[in-house]
């Protein structure tokens, strides 16, 4: 979702009447390679469904390790699939303890494949290439989301109201530079950037632990995306541009991300549907020397969602941040608007071979 909601700030950028718009914006890589222009603006493949892996990255200092020595994480994998002619969004999250096989390599934890450390050609291409292959879809572009662009577009946006439903949680972590400390007051908690980002870490306040995690995760990006779409974010625009311009990392071009960003704009947000992919925890899996705990997915089930072209949550998890990736009545409504979707496709097609 972070992929559309930079490309929803770019579309605000470019039709905001009185700010300077020179046709194209810096989005930061690893090599720093290059700016992308505006040329290019095709993103959809026909009435295909367009797939984006966004990882959410991050960098924390302990008291052995500085940032850079500690290296960079991947905290976050989604998987956005985009269905051009339903004019709806999936958001399937893949927990990061998720025990895959890694493109080319035994298994391991899934969030182990963007470590260089751990394989020689660790990175993004090696979590795409594993996300496909435990999924068997083709994923189409890609985007990279620094942790700390939460922050500050937390902060430009004014904070955000979480609801906590549960008992007051405080939760102190001294091992970490700086130390981590996250309270959460039963009720509605106004977070700024940083405490949203701790909120955004909480697992040991759940039962799910991580799953739940994930949930939250989930309806946060939701109400982010609610919040951004409003005319208020209009003066923040430029703001909003420094901090996708720095934490963005991504192959779409400029021009594809208003494309995408012009869809974002005309979606709802009952159009888009969020899951998780189904497994379960296991203790004692050896990997390398140690043995280690991990969530062993059920890949029947992976491949099967991956092949929907929605997934529907239930009112109840959208209100509980818990996702809800299957059941009857939901199942049904799948059915009919892929039936819908499909119907539209057909007659496309038609339409296109009596020309």
């Amino acid at each position: 979702m972070l992929c559309l909601l930079a490309g929803v700030v770019l579309l605000l950028y470019r039709i905001k009447p009185d700010y300077e718009n020179k046709g194209k914006i810096s989005l930061k890589d690893k090599k720093e390679e290059s700016i992308l222009d505006t040329k290019g603006t095709e993103v959809f493949n026909n009435d295909e469904v367009l797939r984006v892996l966004v990882l959410g990255v991050d960098k924390t200092a302990t008291k052995q390790l500085s940032e850079e020595k500690n290296g960079m994480r991947s905290d976050t994998i989604m998987l956005f699939s985009i269905d051009p002619v339903s004019k709806r969004v999936q958001l399937l999250s893949v927990p990061r303890d998720s025990y895959v096989r890694i493109h080319g390599y035994d298994k391991n934890k899934i969030n182990a494949a963007f470590s260089d450390i751990v394989y020689p050609k660790g990175g993004l291409k090696l979590v795409a290439s594993t996300v496909e292959d435990l999924l068997n879809v083709k994923i189409d572009h890609y985007a990279l989301i620094d942790y700390k662009a939460v922050t500050q577009i937390v902060d430009a946006v004014g904070g955000m109201d979480v609801e906590w439903d549960r008992p007051d949680y405080i939760y102190k972590d001294d091992w970490v530079v700086p130390p981590l400390e996250i309270s959460m007051k039963r009720g509605i908690n106004h977070l700024d950037g940083k405490k949203a980002v701790d909120y955004l870490r909480i697992r040991k306040a759940y039962e799910g632990q991580d799953i739940d995690r994930i949930g939250a995760q989930q309806g946060f990006l939701m109400m982010l995306f609610e919040k951004l779409k409003s005319p208020a974010m209009l003066l923040k625009i430029p703001e909003l541009l420094d901090i996708v311009d720095e934490f963005v990392e991504t192959d779409l071009t400029y021009g594809q991300m208003v494309t995408l960003a012009r869809f974002g704009i005309g979606i709802d947000r009952e159009d888009i549907s969020t899951a998780t992919l189904e497994g379960v925890p296991v203790n004692g899996v050896k990997i390398g020397r140690d043995k280690v705990s991990v969530y062993k997915i059920d890949e029947k089930f992976a491949k099967e969602v991956s092949l929907r072209s929605e997934v529907v949550e239930s009112e109840d998890s959208v209100e509980n941040g818990s996702t809800n990736v299957s059941n009857k009545d939901n199942d049904e409504k799948n059915d009919k608007r892929n039936l819908d979707s499909n119907n539209d496709r057909e007659s496309k097609k038609q339409g296109k071979k009596k020309k």
